[in-house]
């Protein structure tokens, strides 16, 4: 049966048939879906499965685990003389290499995926072994971005203080992957050398080298 309504409740929908001759009209009601929403829904395990697949082109020497965060789904891939890192738009994995403004060696060796800044989201550290055939050692850098300020979330090399200068890089990196702990060769001065750990320093934004002990050299 149709129901008979006041023209001024009448006249507000789309599906009304006013007339200026009467005081009450015809109206038939109808259901209008929702509008599709245009962002892309987060699905848990998809970037998971489709990374898995996705490295399955690559002829791999180490890959990193998936970092999630406000900042992004991010992960890395180390191929031979190859270091590339990508982002997940919610469909396909994207390279996004460019961040890594041609990595820190010509060959990167293993990849480690830990919370070094202890912001509850993971970052890296990848080794290199540019040295080793003319005797030298490795070394490694950190790869990650900051919690806060103007350049969070832009992903970068962060600094590292050797006790005595600024530096991109540690040598012999020796990494405790159970406890996500990078210890490695500090300053050297004289006679000695040092050996410690190097921690995030939040207030600096940097890591910062711990003296654990030193010998001769």
């Amino acid at each position: 049966m149709k129901r008979l309504l006041p023209l001024a409740f009448a006249c507000v929908s789309l599906l009304s048939a006013c007339s200026s001759g009467s005081s009450d009209v015809v109206v038939t009601t109808s259901t209008i879906a929702p509008a599709t929403s245009t962002s892309v829904p987060w699905v848990t395990g998809t970037a998971a499965k489709e990374w898995k697949k996705f490295i399955q082109s690559f002829e791999v020497k180490d890959v990193s685990a998936i970092s999630k965060g406000v900042c992004g789904v991010r992960a890395m891939l180390i191929t031979e003389g190859s270091l590339t890192f990508y982002w997940w738009d919610g469909l396909k994995w994207n390279d996004d290499s460019q961040k890594l403004l041609g990595g820190k060696g010509r060959l990167p060796a293993k990849v480690y995926s830990h919370d070094f800044t202890n912001d509850g989201v993971v970052d890296y550290f990848v080794t290199y072994e540019d040295r080793r055939a003319s005797g030298g050692k490795t070394y490694g850098a950190f790869f990650a971005h900051r919690w806060s300020g103007a350049n969070m979330c832009e992903w970068e090399w962060v600094d590292i203080d050797d006790g005595q200068n600024l530096t991109k890089t540690i040598e012999s990196p020796e990494v405790d992957q159970r406890k996500g702990v990078v210890y490695g060769d500090g300053y050297k001065g004289g006679r000695w050398r040092t050996f410690g750990m190097v921690d995030y320093l939040s207030s600096s934004g940097s890591f910062i080298f711990q003296e654990v002990y030193k010998d001769k050299k």
